[in-house]
């Protein structure tokens, strides 16, 4: 039976440190750099989540949109405003990562007896970095067990010129996303060292095309230059190149309006 989705934005601030008590001071630092930081530092996260379900034939809904904000609330409340290392039980020997965070909830929502099933979560940190679940479905079709499953996206910001077909040149800000999935490491709370990823993706992207003109690189000289070009050729410069975890996304946006993305 057919099925709809729907999805319900959610804020609420909360403060954690990154740090392995394992771990002496020289590796924390090494390893998670300033969000090890002594003094815990706040976000105001961005939650996403989209739940599905049969719509009602009478309300026309798969639950009421007030009754669904109090549900979440039931949840978030625990996090809300709160020290997520001292102030609260889940991460005892965790460390609130963004893409811990977001499985923590997941599975928090997912045993509240009042929501239709979940179909995904998007747990924002900031403007450059979240984290989404999603249930993986198994590959044995005897198997009815499903699991969650985490990727990480951190996005990056540069300016560039491209050459249009009239010869006029033309400034754009490109956004680039890249996403990563694969099992999240116990000891950083992390599915890829953030500190890395940013360090390969400046050397092999932002450095490559970073105020100057894309047109005039040797990949783009006799080809069309898109989004879509531009996103492939990201995959295939990165891929192969990530040090933990699988690439699984590229995506790229010249403006607020469009976006590309490529899957290998």
């Amino acid at each position: 039976m057919s099925k709809a989705t729907l999805t319900k934005r959610l804020e609420f601030c909360s403060s954690h440190r990154y740090h392995n008590p394992a771990w002496n001071d020289d590796k924390n630092r090494e390893v998670f750099g300033p969000c090890n930081n002594p003094n815990t530092h706040g976000h105001n996260y961005l939650m996403e989540v989209t739940l599905c379900g049969k719509i009602d034939p009478v309300t026309g809904m798969i639950i009421n949109l007030y009754d669904l904000k109090q549900y979440l609330w039931d949840v978030l409340i625990e996090f809300d405003h709160k020290n997520l290392n001292l102030d609260t039980p889940y991460f005892n020997g965790r460390i609130p990562t963004t893409e811990n965070l977001a499985l923590t909830l997941w599975n928090l929502l997912e045993q509240h007896p009042k929501l239709p099933a979940l179909d995904r979560i998007q747990l924002y940190e900031d403007e450059t970095l979240y984290a989404e679940v999603t249930r993986q479905t198994s590959t044995n079709p005897q198997d009815s067990q499903t699991a969650p499953h985490a990727d990480i996206t951190r996005a990056y910001s540069f300016s560039s010129a491209i050459t249009v077909p009239t010869g006029q040149i033309t400034g754009h800000n490109y956004t680039i996303g890249i996403t990563i999935g694969g099992p999240i490491n116990s000891e950083t709370g992390q599915i890829i060292n953030l500190e890395q990823l940013d360090q390969l993706v400046h050397t092999k992207i932002i450095d490559r095309f970073r105020n100057k003109n894309i047109s005039l690189d040797q990949e783009f000289k006799n080809s069309a230059l898109t989004e879509e070009h531009m996103a492939q050729s990201i995959w295939e410069t990165l891929n192969g190149s990530i040090p933990q975890g699988t690439l699984t996304q590229v995506t790229v946006s010249a403006t607020s309006r469009t976006s590309a993305s490529y899957r290998g």
